[in-house]
């Protein structure tokens, strides 16, 4: 019932990140460019920049999906979980091209929000793996 519970909180949250007319990050948008300036004044490299951050917030955004996904379905039903990771981010980015014309929809945020339900799954199904073998023992 928790994880039920904890997997509706996550879906809900994701709903207000992706469909909020706005870009989310517009509250920060002056204040990053500086922080990521003294970043690379105390040597962080230059290839570190909004693009990279906004699209491992993406992946990080997603990471659950993978997670709770595993946590949810049965071993034999655990292959929807990258898949329907990769449909869901088509049609959020399908939504906000159609419906949000202030947001940006792109195929890079489709294949990072893929990348963090395929990291979440296959960290979860490892840990689970391991922790069943370790039992046996």
């Amino acid at each position: 019932m928790a994880l039920a519970l904890t997997a509706a909180l996550y879906l809900l949250a994701v709903a207000f990140i992706v469909f909020w007319p706005v870009p989310v990050d517009r509250p920060a948008q002056d204040a990053l460019p500086r922080l990521l300036e003294s970043w690379h004044a105390a040597g962080v490299p230059a290839w570190v920049d909004y693009q990279l951050i906004e699209w491992l917030a993406n992946v990080v955004m997603f990471l659950p999906w993978g997670v709770l996904g595993t946590l949810l379905l049965p071993r034999r039903r655990w292959w929807v979980v990258p898949f329907s990771g990769l449909l869901a981010s088509a049609a959020v980015e399908s939504a906000q091209y159609i419906f949000l014309p202030a947001r940006f929809a792109s195929s890079a945020d489709i294949v990072a929000n893929t990348a963090g339900a395929v990291l979440g799954f296959v960290a979860t199904a490892l840990v689970i793996f391991c922790f069943r073998r370790w039992r046996k023992r």
